[in-house]
């Protein structure tokens, strides 16, 4: 399990190797959601969890059957320019309550394509 934490945190991170760091395999994008998604129930039932507008249409619908109490959406998509809304993505985060948890498409967001460029991910 430690590829993924070298890829999260670089090969040479102290975090690779320790104890406080767990990583779990799960099968796909949506395996692994549904298993981040019953973690936070179980162990953040306070969290609010934010996902981008659009997202993938079975994200919802796995939040629903986890029972998340609080889903939000925060802009993603600016149709007028078929691009991200990016200034209003950050807007959004900045108004989300502390603690929350957000829900970001590191590459090829579904269902647009649209990807936030290196400098806007820094």
């Amino acid at each position: 399990m430690k590829g993924a934490r070298g890829v999260l945190f670089g090969w040479d991170h102290p975090m690779v190797n320790s104890d406080c760091v767990v990583s779990a395999q799960s099968l796909s994008g949506g395996g692994a959601l549904r298993l981040l998604v019953e973690f936070l129930v179980e162990h953040m039932p306070e969290a609010e969890l934010h996902y981008s507008d659009p997202t993938w249409g079975n994200h919802p619908a796995i939040f629903e059957k986890c029972g998340v109490e609080v889903v939000k959406k925060y802009r993603y998509y600016h149709k007028e320019t078929r691009g991200l809304d990016f200034q209003g993505m950050i807007d959004d985060m900045k108004a989300m309550k502390e603690g929350s948890c957000i829900l970001l498409h590191t590459c090829a967001h579904n269902p647009t394509g649209v990807d936030p460029s290196m400098e806007q991910w820094k």
